[in-house]
């Protein structure tokens, strides 16, 4: 979808060519052609004001008029009228051979829909994070992610042949429905089959490897310049994945869950075998298993209240919190997107900037594995701190010159921001997992990812605003990114705090407790029934002793 600069397609261009190009060098000829035929229109973009052909209008002359007219001189030019392309465009080849935005024409009056397929992906995301997660429940996680690899093989070669735009968008969104269903698929995958102590890590290494496989797409990209050979090429080789069917074994907690025990069996003594664990003689006793009449679902929490999205905006404490994680997911998302999108406007060479903004993830996503745990630093503050950091790089790239010889320092900058919200992208999963008390525990973050999928949305049209003025976007990112980083201060901290399992527990959470506004000289304790007693009527009156901040009193 790389923009390349574009002009009218003028009829028989290759007879202008031929007979005012002596020298028949071709990128001579080239912009005498479009000296005769083209408009020039005044251009202010990165290095101040200036002249480039049109892109969208060309003179409304015939090639009789230029051949056979007086000479092809300035002032005859300048009183032809001007039309809009009517023939096609041009594009320069120069360092992409073949691009989509080339084969379907999307300039012009058709330039908003290469901000629009990216936004239409971003809503295949929503719609896998709302259905893959279902299939993969129903028919197993090993299952659902071989028939998204297959879709994947399917969609991906689909789109390399696409006809129209229409088709392509379609492909386009399908496959990143298929996408979200294999990441998820895989994700879960690895954090059913370890234990508890190495899901911190595994749930960390599974971005890593997300971000070699941004890198790898980078070189590729430098190799292959046409855009469906590309397309083929990071396609066809997931067909070896295939193979997981017969390596990777299906998830044992998922198995236990449907009630397949034998085959739940099967692998649990397998893996222990491999890890040379001895199981307990009771294990597959039959014991443990559910009797077919038990009920597995529970209809109220422990405190009567039904577990709902409906308590998340209810409870005033819920509700603030809820409200700040919703806000936070949008602006991680939004930036996120927005910064792997407008890599190519730094400046320097697209396929470096590409690779550099990929690395430096790895590093953003491996800090917090030790940063969450530090003292006085927890999630709270390391969430606030690395979006900061993120705003503060956005907004300072934005500000950077772009001709006077500063590329380094804009994508040192846009680097940072990138190295901060992909930091605070996997913290603030973590946060509000643990903000959210369990009975709502996934409600919540599927919430808050409805709204991440929403944010993602609008970063492709938040770009297309740097034709009002070049700094706009990332000033954008950069200050929504700060206040949403600082709103995140009012929240509770739950590093080495128990979490809460029930809804009374969560909204009480992280409440400042009102002070005791009593005034008199001890504390008051309640008396229960049981403490008196009758002497001459059965009943006996027990007196108690009252704790006053100046010692103790027995007025």
């Amino acid at each position: 979808m790389a923009e390349t600069d574009s002009w009218c397609r003028v009829q028989d261009a290759h007879i202008i060519s031929f007979t005012f190009c002596p020298s028949n060098d071709t990128m001579e000829c080239v912009d005498l052609v479009k000296n005769l035929t083209i408009p020039k229109e005044e251009s202010s973009e990165a290095c101040g004001v200036g002249w480039k052909y049109s892109q969208c209008y060309r003179y409304n002359v015939t090639t009789d008029e230029i051949l056979y007219s007086a000479s092809a001189e300035e002032d005859w030019l300048t009183e032809s009228k001007t039309i809009k392309c009517d023939h096609g465009w041009e594009y320069d080849r120069s360092q992409y051979t073949h691009t989509a935005t080339q084969q379907f024409d999307l300039v012009c009056d058709r330039y908003y829909l290469n901000a629009l397929l990216p936004s239409i992906a971003f809503v295949g995301i929503l719609v896998g994070s709302v259905t893959s997660g279902l299939f993969l429940d129903r028919f197993g996680r090993l299952q659902g992610l071989i028939w998204s690899l297959l879709l994947l093989q399917v969609l991906g070669i689909a789109m390399a042949f696409s006809p129209n735009f229409a088709f392509f968008a379609v492909c386009n969104f399908l496959l990143f429905v298929v996408a979200f269903a294999i990441y998820l698929a895989g994700f879960v995958l690895v954090t059913e089959h370890v234990g508890p102590s190495k899901r911190p890590l595994a749930g960390q290494m599974i971005p890593v490897c997300y971000s070699v496989g941004y890198m790898l797409l980078s070189v590729f990209a430098y190799f292959i310049r046409d855009w469906s050979k590309l397309q083929l090429a990071i396609t066809i080789p997931n067909a070896i994945f295939l193979l997981y069917w017969w390596i990777i074994p299906e998830s044992p907690r998922w198995l236990l869950s449907m009630g397949k025990f034998k085959q739940a069996e099967r692998i649990i003594r397998k893996s222990a075998k491999i890890n040379k664990v001895q199981l307990p003689d009771d294990l597959f006793d039959g014991s443990w298993k559910p009797e077919p009449h038990e009920k597995t679902t529970i209809d109220t929490t422990e405190d009567g209240m039904k577990p709902g999205m409906l308590n998340l905006i209810r409870l005033p404490n819920m509700r603030k919190k809820t409200l700040i994680l919703i806000c936070n997911f949008t602006a991680n998302s939004m930036v996120y997107y927005g910064l792997n999108l407008n890599t190519s406007s730094l400046g320097g060479s697209d396929y470096l900037s590409a690779f550099i903004s990929a690395a430096v993830e790895i590093p953003a996503y491996l800090m917090p594995i030790y940063l969450l745990e530090v003292p006085y630093v927890g999630r709270r503050w390391s969430l606030c701190g690395t979006m900061v950091l993120s705003g503060c790089g956005c907004i300072g790239a934005a500000f950077v010159p772009q001709c006077v010889g500063l590329t380094w320092l804009r994508i040192t900058l846009a680097m940072i921001g990138k190295f901060g919200i992909s930091s605070s992208f996997s913290i603030v999963y973590i946060y509000a997992a643990e903000l959210f008390p369990t009975p709502v525990r996934s409600i919540g973050i599927g919430l808050c990812s409805m709204f991440a999928s929403l944010g993602a949305i609008l970063s492709p049209q938040i770009l297309l605003l740097d034709r009002l003025w070049l700094p706009l976007p990332p000033v954008i990112f950069g200050v929504i990114t700060v206040m949403a980083g600082v709103l995140v201060l009012p929240l509770p901290e739950t590093r080495n705090r128990k979490l809460p399992e029930t809804m009374e527990e969560g909204e009480q959470f992280g409440k400042k407790q009102r002070p005791n506004r009593y005034k008199g000289y001890g504390q008051i304790r309640k008396v229960l029934n049981s403490d008196f007693h009758d002497t001459n009527n059965g009943m006996q009156v027990e007196l108690v002793d009252v704790q006053s901040e100046f010692g103790n009193s027995e007025d």
